[in-house]
C-alpha cells in the first residue's frame, strides 16, 4: 500500500511534465476571410496537405535557381471551411524566412517584398459557411494568394495547429533544398 501512495505523486508529476512540455499554439498575424481569394483547385500529390491545410503546389521541390531568382515561392493557401489552421516557422528562421499570407500585406502597394514584410506565424480563418467562394477538390474552403518568402534554399519545418488541437503537426517543403525524411503530414 505504501509503495503505491508513493508512486502516485511521482505519476502525477510526470503527467505535468508531459503536459508543461507540449509548446503552446503561438499568437498569428491574421489570415481571414477579409483577403482572401476565389479559385477552385483540385486535389495533386504535388500538394502539401496537413488535415484541413493545403499549400499548393508545396510537395514539389524548388530549385535553389528559383529560390534566387523570386526571394522564394508562391504557394496558394487553402482552409477547407469551418477550420482554423496556425503555421508557426521555426525562431532560427526568422531572419532570413517568412510567410507572407496575412491580411497586412494587402496594405502595402509598392508590389516588391522582403523577408522582414512576412511573419513567422500566421493565423489562417477559413470564412463562413458559403462565404469563400473557393473549392478543394470540390469541397468549400478558403484561399489566400500568398508566398513563403526566404534568402536561403532550405528545407522549410512548419508546425501546424489545427483547429483546437494541442500540439501541432509537422511538416516540411522542399524549398530549393530536398528535405532528407518526411515527417507525417498528419502529425502523428
Amino acid at each position: 500500500m505504501r509503495a503505491v501512495l508513493l508512486a502516485l505523486p511521482t505519476a502525477a508529476t510526470l503527467v505535468g511534465v508531459a503536459v508543461a512540455a507540449a509548446p503552446e499554439r503561438p499568437e498569428g498575424a491574421p489570415a481571414t476571410c477579409r483577403h482572401q481569394s476565389s479559385a477552385g483547385f483540385s486535389k495533386s500529390s504535388r500538394n502539401l496537405v496537413v488535415g484541413p491545410l493545403v499549400l499548393v503546389g508545396a510537395r514539389e521541390y524548388s530549385s535553389p535557381a528559383v529560390i534566387a531568382k523570386f526571394g522564394g515561392q508562391k504557394y496558394p493557401a487553402v482552409v477547407l471551411t469551418g477550420h482554423r489552421v496556425t503555421v508557426e516557422l521555426s525562431r532560427d528562421v526568422r531572419r532570413s524566412t517568412s510567410l507572407l499570407y496575412a491580411d497586412d500585406h494587402w496594405r502595402r502597394s509598392d508590389g516588391g517584398r522582403t523577408v522582414g514584410d512576412g511573419h513567422r506565424v500566421v493565423d489562417f480563418r477559413s470564412c463562413a459557411t458559403e462565404g469563400g467562394g473557393s473549392f478543394y477538390g470540390g469541397r468549400e474552403a478558403t484561399f489566400w494568394s500568398g508566398f513563403v518568402l526566404t534568402t536561403v534554399p532550405r528545407c522549410l519545418k512548419l508546425r501546424i495547429w489545427v483547429d483546437d488541437e494541442r500540439t501541432p503537426r509537422r511538416a516540411q517543403i522542399p524549398l530549393g533544398k530536398r528535405c532528407a525524411e518526411k515527417p507525417s503530414p498528419t502529425g502523428s
